[in-house]
């Protein structure tokens, strides 16, 4: 067995990121005029096989072959966890959720830092003591509150604030100046979303105060002093390029436009890497291929999403992420 080593890893993905999905693949799926010509065209290019035309398993297995395969060569798993933890998330809002509603829990991925049957156990048994410390310490208060009523919005917003918390937790002890670059631009971009939907809802600001997230470079009462003015409110997203400016003045003029703003935030954060194509070792070229291939299995799901629900060409392209050749 190999010792773990940058170089390694990145021999190792060396040849999948020549092998992925690329612009020409998904400009053709754009341009299928119909869903049944588009699960044709997912076939031709290799990403469904021609047994199983299931668009969302087969997105969900793209980027579960990645998540495993960055598990195994990493060589800094305190870095390369902070970009799978989500996926932790997302399962322990599930476990929980279908915990208190008497369901069994659905939808749950394999493609976390922690192993999904120590969440199972966790969440069943109401001790945590088996997760971080942070998650540990979130969980604990949660289900304190929780006891009392049960509110899915709090379930999201309490384990997102606590990712966040524990992403940044580690970010200090891994030197990763992309990385940081990166959650802390996602975490501002994010919180301009929420306040844009919270405004689209016509809820107050304070609702908006709950659900804010942490470790972001734009504080809360900057937020607070920019929520009712919308060339204000985009100037907060200076720091991450003009479009992400003007993507958010165009939004907070129309809220219909939101998935601009969830694409534009997505561009800005991918570009962050871009540059690892032209690397062949570093931690970017293995964190790059892992954003790049998550990214394919959005544009997918987006895509045929779409085209099963008659979405205008137009609805597409607001949506669709952007890929390099």
């Amino acid at each position: 067995m190999p010792q773990p080593s940058v170089s390694y890893a990145c021999g190792r993905v060396g040849v999948l990121r020549r092998s992925v999905l690329g612009p020409s693949q998904l400009e053709r799926l754009m341009a299928a005029h119909t869903y049944e010509e588009a699960c044709r065209t997912l076939s031709d290019i290799g990403f469904v096989g021609a047994e199983n035309a299931d668009f969302q398993a087969a997105a969900d297995q793209h980027v579960r072959r990645a998540c495993v395969l960055v598990n195994e060569v990493t060589p800094r798993p305190e870095l390369t966890d902070c970009f799978l933890l989500r996926y932790d998330i997302h399962n322990l809002k599930v476990l929980l959720k279908s915990r208190f509603l008497g369901k069994e829990p659905e939808f749950l991925s394999a493609c976390g830092s922690l192993p999904l049957e120590t969440l199972r156990h966790a969440v069943s048994e109401h001790r945590y003591h088996a997760l971080p410390d942070v998650l540990r310490d979130a969980l604990d208060a949660l289900e304190k509150q929780l006891a009392r009523a049960f509110d899915p919005m709090l379930v999201d917003a309490e384990l997102d604030k606590a990712m966040y918390r524990l992403i940044f937790d580690r970010l200090k002890r891994a030197s990763c100046p992309t990385a940081r670059a990166y959650f802390t631009a996602k975490v501002d971009m994010q919180n301009l979303i929420i306040l844009l939907r919270t405004r689209a809802m016509q809820k107050d600001f304070a609702f908006f105060e709950k659900l804010f997230l942490p470790c972001g470079s734009v504080e809360l009462k900057a937020f607070g002093k920019a929520a009712d003015d919308p060339e204000r409110l985009s100037r907060l997203m200076k720091p991450y390029g003009v479009n992400a400016v003007q993507t958010a003045l165009q939004c907070a003029l129309d809220p219909s436009r939101l998935p601009l703003m969830e694409k534009a935030a997505d561009d800005y954060l991918y570009s962050l890497f871009r540059g690892a194509r032209y690397q062949s070792t570093g931690m970017d070229v293995l964190l790059g291929y892992l954003l790049k291939t998550q990214r394919e299995a959005t544009d997918v799901r987006l895509i045929m999403a779409g085209k099963l629900n008659g979405f205008a060409q137009s609805q597409l392209d607001e949506r669709v992420r952007e890929l390099d050749g």
